[in-house]
């Protein structure tokens, strides 16, 4: 993972949760569709948006929302 975001240029800390099996993996994280999640962080380094469902328009809104603050 390291290596990867170094390529990337990546300057944050990545956080990498090992796990062993999706089973495993998906007790983190409740309901019915664990995966993807969406996480934008805002200019003061807070979580600003966070959701389980994939939603371009809204995902898109919040951008341009952080981006004019």
């Amino acid at each position: 993972m390291q290596a990867f975001c170094g390529t990337l240029g990546v300057s944050f800390e990545v956080g990498l949760e090992e796990t062993g099996t999706y089973f495993s993996l998906t007790q983190n994280f409740v309901g019915p569709n664990p995966f993807p999640v969406d996480i934008l962080v805002g200019k003061d380094g807070k979580i600003a948006y966070i959701t389980r469902e994939y939603d371009p328009p809204a995902i898109t809104e919040m951008i341009e929302k952080l981006l004019a603050e």
